[in-house]
């Protein structure tokens, strides 16, 4: 690997990182906007969209047909995963939603080797498997503090959310090979919106739900986890392995209990002190070992 192609590496796992950081806020906005997971998504995406047309305007960046074409499914994929997300939340906890979450490098890994024949290393697989372990112990050791127990229906939404986010990992990585990150984030935040408000419709949800300050919570989701996180995620697919993209991404709920614990005085125990430990001790071995060995091609990156 060439200097100028381990700068390119490192550059896209650190975004991997902050974006994954700025997702692990979405769950604590979510709960404060006090709105259904599909009303809360159907804003969501509806205000990211609006946002996007001001930057898309100011930068002169439109997407063409062709940018919306392959946009489209990856979109549709994102808003219907986001949704799923906050309808599971409703059932069961966060932390649960997190474990089954925990396991897209168990989906995405194989995939991602079969479909773009990504090479997945001992090293990546050792890895992933110390992190999905981590993550699991770290949020079974954290304490309830939102005293659900859980239903059938929460944790099959959990585990819809996990394929719609794998999907869309997928999905994205291919379309970002020929979309510059601006158009293709519009793209995807226009069609997420239209798939959202399709089920918001045929489920007969209000709308009008999101009231007083909910909106300024919403507002954050927006800006903070769409614009912000999803932003640096997709300027950081071409340039990271979609398979290590899906383990790095465990740090959420990692960065979700410290967030918790620092803004909403939520315990953290010594056993998942420990586990968030090594998660991000395996995260980091990951990143490490990849900025010195891995072997992208960088030549068509859209920036």
């Amino acid at each position: 690997m060439t200097p100028q192609q381990r700068s390119h590496l490192g550059a896209g796992l650190a975004a991997v990182f902050v974006a994954t950081l700025f997702w692990s806020s979405g769950g604590v906005f979510g709960r404060k906007s006090d709105a259904s997971g599909l009303v809360l998504t159907f804003w969501r995406m509806w205000v990211a969209t609006a946002l996007f047309i001001v930057i898309a305007t100011v930068l002169r960046r439109w997407p063409s047909r062709s940018d919306l074409r392959r946009a489209a499914l990856p979109g549709v994929m994102f808003g219907l995963n986001v949704a799923a997300f906050f309808t599971s939340i409703e059932t069961v906890s966060v932390a649960t939603a997190l474990i089954i979450g925990a396991l897209s490098p168990v989906v995405a890994m194989p995939i991602a080797a079969g479909f773009f024949g990504e090479r997945i290393t001992p090293i990546t697989m050792t890895c992933a498997a110390v992190a999905v372990v981590g993550v699991v112990v770290a949020v079974v050791a954290a304490p309830q503090a939102d005293g659900l127990g859980g239903s059938a229906a929460g944790y099959v939404w959990a585990l819809v959310s996990l394929v719609f986010w794998v999907g869309y990992l997928l999905l994205a990585k291919k379309a970002r090979e020929h979309v510059e990150t601006t158009r293709f984030l519009f793209g995807v935040s226009i069609f997420g919106g239209i798939a959202v408000s399709v089920v918001v419709l045929l489920t007969g949800r209000d709308i009008g739900q999101v009231q007083g300050n909910g909106w300024w919570w919403v507002l954050a989701l927006a800006v903070v986890s769409g614009l912000g996180g999803h932003g640096l995620m997709a300027w950081a697919q071409p340039r990271v392995d979609a398979s290590i993209t899906s383990v790095l991404i465990q740090a959420e709920p990692v960065f979700a209990s410290i967030i918790a614990w620092t803004f909403l005085d939520e315990r953290v125990s010594f056993v998942q002190g420990a586990a968030m430990a090594v998660v991000i001790a395996a995260l980091a071995t990951l990143a490490w070992f990849e900025t010195r060995t891995g072997k992208l091609d960088f030549t068509d990156v859209s920036v």
